[in-house]
């Protein structure tokens, strides 16, 4: 495949895509389509990742695809959440978010992949959209597309990429635009308006339709859904007054009303967060939004229009696919997305293909280029080496006319040094003030770091910090301290072994020096450790730390 073209494979919940696209003249192209459904109980999300396997495997067997492509993974395996953090320098704000995101998700950070967009920056708060998902995930997907025969260049999230089709095709769109994509296993929203985006996944899709019919009818999973395509489709010659079709079109009633609900909830929650005005228009797409009722339904409660979203509008189709259009428009809009990132001014997008493989796979990219560089540095110096004895006379008339053109100058280097020591004093006049611009931000990290610190040591926690101000030893210097006091929790004793003092004092210092890793800490004093408590019969071991702040931080 050429290096100009990009193979994007979409794994989603029901079914895996792979396209060929290719960017001209600022043109987007898709050469091919090829859509593989996905063979497995729906019902058990661990098949999942077997049936993509499966899916991977027929791309490259029968259908010949390889080499690097681009993976989307669906809505429902990655987590979304909205976050506001104070406006910082974009080297910050990563250590800033993981601080935030802890607070606000469900699992540690060290057990997911994560990746986050801005969506909004007033000046004093950055709005962040972080996604994450977890991490042996990432891992199976990874060494899944690997065995399969691809290179994964980047993972994406399938929530957001739509958002880019949107941009695309902005030119008969409204301005304020919802667009819902309603999938087999959750429902993404993608909130477009002149303030930016805003994204949310509702985890209601067209299994959960499957479900209710399969509770209703005593069916199996499998049965329902082949009986919820051939009714839908009308292959089933049901009469109007036949119960098997008065059960089915009341599943699907009450399928069409739950996801209105879920919808108006969410307007609410964008134009309360965003405060924003309410969508102008809707567009449906996805092979869920086909349920008979559903745009009537949506137009009715929120009472304006609601069509359906082409996103082949400005796509070039190559004459190799043979998918129908009206197919097409309804499970394209993420692989457009993914493919139009770089002709779309203001994009979206993550990548939560870990650092390490990202940095393993630039490698081999980068090997025979590094291969040729060693080549050509063996045999550079052989050229020099002859040319040397030709121009070293050169060199030497040429050095004695520039020691006389560097007496003038010998004067001038004394002047700037002068303006050199003014500049400095001016310079640190700004430092001071550039400091207490900094020093929220430093808090803020600074304290990331203590809570990092804590996490990896376990079963310790702080119960009081203070700051100690005053002058060092030889008195002509300020002294800045952090006293720090806390506890730690001593299973030993709960269990009723003995207590090994040693061991317990090696923990408070190993926190210590963790402690000291912190780019704000210069040093700290012994720490002071009462043993009182376990004489008591408690099972805490308080101490208190005193760290010695680098006064040339802010904090």
């Amino acid at each position: 495949m050429s290096s100009s073209k990009q193979l994007i494979i979409n794994c989603g919940a029901s079914r895996v895509t792979a396209a060929v696209a290719e960017v001209q003249a600022g043109e987007l192209n898709m050469e091919r389509w090829v859509t593989v459904p996905l063979d497995y109980d729906f019902t058990e999300d661990e098949s999942w990742l077997d049936a993509v396997r499966s899916a991977l495997q027929e791309l490259s067997h029968r259908h010949h695809l390889s080499g690097k492509a681009s993976i989307i993974i669906p809505g429902n395996q990655v987590l979304t959440k909205t976050i506001r953090i104070p406006h910082v320098e974009e080297a910050k704000r990563a250590q800033i978010l993981a601080f935030e995101a802890q607070q606000n998700i469900p699992y540690p950070l060290h057990e997911v992949v994560w990746d986050s967009q801005v969506v909004g920056d007033d000046g004093v708060e950055t709005e962040v959209l972080f996604i994450a998902c977890k991490s042996n995930t990432i891992s199976e997907i990874c060494n899944m597309v690997a065995g399969a025969g691809f290179t994964p260049e980047r993972i994406s999230a399938a929530t957001i990429l739509e958002f880019n089709a949107l941009q695309l095709a902005s030119r008969d769109i409204e301005e304020d635009v919802l667009l819902i994509n309603i999938g087999a296993r959750s429902t993404n929203l993608v909130f477009k308006s002149e303030k930016g985006f805003f994204v949310r996944n509702i985890q209601l899709g067209g299994n959960t339709l499957t479900q209710n019919i399969a509770d209703s009818l005593g069916k199996t999973f499998p049965q329902a859904e082949e009986i919820k395509q051939k009714f839908f489709t009308e292959e089933l010659d049901y009469g109007d007054d036949d119960s098997g079709a008065k059960l089915l079109q009341g599943s699907a009633d009450a399928f069409v009303r739950r996801t209105s609900q879920e919808i108006t909830r969410s307007i609410v929650n964008y134009r309360r967060q965003k405060n924003a005005p309410a969508p102008k228009q809707i567009l449906l797409t996805g092979r869920g939004s086909l349920l008979r009722g559903l745009s009537e339904q949506l137009s009715t409660s929120q009472k304006i229009a609601v069509d359906f979203f082409d996103p082949l509008k400005g796509v070039v189709l190559g004459g190799a696919i043979t998918a129908g259009a009206e197919e097409l428009r309804l499970e394209a809009g993420e692989i457009i997305g993914e493919a139009a990132r770089s002709i779309i001014a203001d994009s979206a997008g993550v990548n939560l293909l870990p650092g390490d493989l990202q940095a393993e796979i630039d490698f081999r990219s980068k090997k025979p280029l590094l291969v040729a560089a060693a080549i050509c540095l063996a045999l550079a110096p052989w050229p020099a080496f002859f040319g040397y004895k030709q121009i070293s006379a050169d060199y030497e008339e040429r050095a004695s006319a520039l020691q006389a053109e560097a007496n003038p100058l010998r004067v001038r280097q004394s002047e700037i040094s002068n303006l050199e020591d003014k500049a400095r004093e001016v310079s640190a006049s700004i430092e001071q003030v550039k400091g207490l611009v900094n020093s929220k931000a430093n808090w803020i990290q600074f304290f990331a770091e203590l809570q990092e610190s804590l996490m990896q040591a376990e079963d310790v926690w702080l119960d009081d910090l203070a700051v100690e101000r005053g002058k060092s030893d030889e008195g002509d210097t300020a002294s800045y301290e952090i006293a720090l006091k806390g506890q730690m929790l001593v299973r030993e004793t709960a269990s009723g072994s003995g207590i090994n003092r040693e061991v317990l004092t090696n923990r408070i210092k190993q926190l210590q020096a963790s402690f000291e890793n912190s780019e704000f800490v210069v040093t700290s004093k012994p720490p002071n450790i009462n043993w009182n408590s376990l004489r008591n019969g408690l099972n805490v071991l308080p101490f208190s730390i005193n760290l010695v702040v680098d006064t040339s931080k802010t904090l």
